[in-house]
Order: structure tokens, then sequence, then C-alpha cells
């Protein structure tokens, strides 16, 4: 589950118990922290590259800022709505890696035409990771208001829509990656959930169709589950003890593996962080045979 610092407040948390999702029988080797095979600094050559990470400053999208930042991008760019997590953040990844340039900009994902602009003014992006999200509370469905159900949808969903639309819109200056956050919570039926679930179902099936419409452009576009990480945000939603958290360290550092050239076989498709990476490439051919396999749909 990922969540932005910009998440409504739950009101009580509630004891779900031990929750868990159904894993997928293809794969038999799960990651819950990082590990050698996809570290940065071996997957992908970030020189003179522009990275912008939505929700970057903190929880998941800092750690995947910061394993860009790792694989030496040159150009690090962070939205975010708070300024002074902004730039915490930018102290943080400037002083560990100083080959790094970061521009931080204060705004919600909500402000199409603040993004519009601020898309303008970095001129030429190479990788955008979509990571901005909410939750309302978990509740049961009849107590969820319209107004926090409509303000998840309007984040993970249109949101990235239009940050999407707007990067695919800027001249090409050679391979591009889009990469979107999303969440296992979009295959499963969650008492308590109706809102982030099926808005993460449908960003997965928006990516499926900017993917198919994108195959023969120098654009790759991809999708990922970062795994269960308890950030401060999904403090305010569950108990610690709700699941079997994994290590922030794992969203962030797949998400760049996710960018390199090994990795453009995903275009279009859905996969876990916690998925060992070497399974996955023993699926690349099957992929290639069947352009419903780690998507969206429904086979009979």
């Amino acid at each position: 589950m990922s969540s932005d610092t910009s998440a409504p407040q739950a009101v009580e948390k509630p004891n779900l118990g031990a929750m868990t999702f159904l894993r997928p029988s293809e794969i038999k080797t799960y990651h819950q922290t990082t590990y050698d095979r996809i570290s940065p600094n071996k997957t992908l050559d970030g020189k003179g590259k522009t990275v912008l990470v939505t929700a970057g400053a903190t929880g998941i999208g800092f750690s995947i800022a910061e394993s860009f930042a790792k694989a030496g991008v040159q150009h690090l760019a962070i939205i975010q709505r708070r300024q002074e997590v902004l730039d915490k953040a930018k102290q943080a990844i400037e002083s560990k890696y100083p080959n790094t340039k970061v521009t931080t900009h204060a705004a919600s994902v909500t402000d199409l035409d603040r993004i519009s602009l601020i898309l303008e003014e970095l001129g030429k992006v190479d990788i955008l990771v979509a990571n901005a999200a909410i939750s309302h509370p978990f509740v049961p469905s009849k107590d969820v208001s319209t107004a926090d159900y409509q303000a998840t949808f309007d984040i993970n969903v249109v949101s990235t829509f239009h940050i999407i639309k707007e990067f695919l819109a800027q001249e090409s200056s050679g391979p591009r990656a889009v990469i979107y956050t999303s969440s296992a919570a979009g295959q499963i039926v969650q008492p308590g959930n109706i809102g982030y679930g099926p808005s993460k179902a449908a960003a997965n099936v928006m990516i499926q169709h900017f993917a198919t419409e994108s195959a023969d452009t120098d654009v790759t576009i991809q999708t990922f589950h970062p795994g269960t990480i308890y950030t401060e945000s999904v403090s305010n939603l569950l108990p610690k003890d709700a699941l079997d958290w994994d290590d922030v360290s794992l969203p962030g550092e797949f998400a760049v593996w996710l960018a390199s050239p090994e990795a453009k076989f995903l275009a279009g498709r859905f996969v876990w962080a916690q998925w060992d990476v070497d399974e996955l490439l023993t699926l690349k051919e099957r992929m290639a045979a069947n352009p419903a396999l780690l998507s969206t749909t429904v086979i009979v």
C-alpha cells in the first residue's frame, strides 16, 4: 500500500487482523527488503538524466527519489505539498549524493495548471514517477463521505492521468519512462477500502491504455505494487500489527530497476516490487506471446 502525506486522517484505527494478499504461483521468491540484484548503481546509468517524482519527499516517494540519486541521475525534481518536507528531502539527498541536483516544487498534484507549469519549467524529463496517492479512512463503505471518495479518485486517477498526459506531450529527447506507484489493493475486495482499491484498479487500466498507445514510441510505461510499507500516512489508517510490513528500500530500488533497459519488456504490465526480478525475466517470452499476462483483464 502506498500513500501520500496528504491522506485524510482516520478517526480510529480498526483492528483488521492479519491482512494478506493472494500471491501468484508463477513467482516463488518474494523479497521484503532490497537486494544486490536491483542495486541502482548496477541497473541504471543515470548520467545526464532528469527524474521527476510526485510525493517524493516522504515515505515511498522519498525512497524512490533517493534511489534514483544513487543511480547517479543529474537532476532530481520532487513535487510535494509541504515546503518543509521538501527542504528536508533536498538536504538529505544532496548531502549524500552531491552530484545530483535536487529541485523542489511545493504543489498539490490536483492543481493541474500548476503541474503543467512545472513540467514546462523543467523542460526535459527522462523519467516520471507518478507516486502521489491518498486513501480515505478505513470505515464501512456506507460511512465513507462522498467528498473523501471524490478526493481519492481525483488524486489517484485524475491527477495521474493529467501529469502523464502532459509528460507525453513533451518533445522527445530520447528513451523515456513513466512509472506509476499502484497497489495490490486494486486486485482485492477489502472491507473498508471502497475508494483506494478501486481507484488503483482504475489507474492500472488507465496505464495499460497509455502503454498500448505508446508501444511504438520511445516511452516505456509501467505500473507496480510497492509492497506493504508502514509510512507515516499509513499509520493514520492502520495499526502497526495489521501486516507484515516490507522495508521502504524495496520499492525505491525496484522502481529504478523498472526504469532500466532490462525491464522494458514490462511495458503496460502490473508487477510487484517483492517479486524476484530474475524470476520475472523468465516470463519474458511468455509475455511477448500473451499480451494479457500481468495485465488487468478477464480470462475465460
